[in-house]
């Protein structure tokens, strides 16, 4: 029996032209999560993560608390587990979406930004997910789907004596897995998104031929009123 730790990244410099680097605060959930974590569990019998930068600093930050450093526990990289990327789909919606900058002084004209946001990003990804439109994106929903199951095969397939695997990831593949192991269907996927916090786990269990979600974005490391702070979802 193997457990799969899928890690979301720590908070993200959003509204940044750099998106992919953690804020003072992500880096700081990071290592609240390993400090956690380091008390429940044996250090991982395998790391594996994302290309993506804020991947890399989050497993770094986390896995510090468990007295290790990333480069020494030979992590295994796989670009299957990186996020969609939400600025081009988002600009295929509205073009004044394409950069961060563009988006930022759309949303400054709005009464309530953050309800628009969430109005436009959940229309997007309706268009993204239609398939209607698959020759305007980078990458198709179905492209996207594929990579990410094929992230989580290869993850079970490479580390196939580990116990205990963490995978550092970002919102979007945790969601994908979760909903098709759990069956959500892709139209609901993001009101799955947006309930994952940054630094939350969600625990997979691979017995024989099954594969099933133990538990949901776990969070219990930001619990307490000394701690109410770490939540964040971005």
């Amino acid at each position: 029996m193997a457990s799969i730790y899928l890690i979301r990244h720590g908070q993200a410099s959003f509204g940044q032209e750099n998106y992919d680097k953690l804020s003072e605060l992500g880096e700081q959930q990071a290592t609240r999560l390993g400090q956690v974590l380091s008390q429940r569990l044996p250090m991982f019998d395998a790391v594996c993560l994302g290309t993506m930068f804020r991947h890399e600093q989050t497993a770094s930050n986390c896995l510090m608390e468990f007295g290790a450093r990333l480069e020494d526990l030979a992590p295994i990289y796989e670009a299957g587990w990186n996020e969609y990327d939400h600025q081009d789909i988002l600009a295929q919606l509205r073009p004044e979406f394409a950069s961060a900058k563009g988006l930022t002084n759309y949303l400054r004209k709005q009464a309530n930004p953050k309800k628009v946001f969430e109005d436009d990003f959940n229309a997007a990804i309706d268009r993204w997910i239609s398939g209607a439109y698959d020759k305007d994106y980078s990458e198709s929903w179905a492209a996207y789907t594929s990579r990410v199951h094929h992230a989580l095969k290869n993850t079970l397939a490479n580390n196939a004596g580990a116990r205990n695997i963490a995978v550092f990831t970002s919102g979007g593949p945790i969601s994908l897995v979760s909903q098709h192991l759990l069956g959500v269907q892709p139209e609901k996927i993001m009101q799955m998104n947006w309930t994952l916090l940054n630094c939350g786990v969600t625990k997979l269990v691979a017995t024989g031929s099954r594969l099933f979600v133990a538990s949901l974005n776990e969070h219990t490391h930001f619990e307490g009123a000394g701690n109410k702070h770490f939540i964040t979802y971005s």
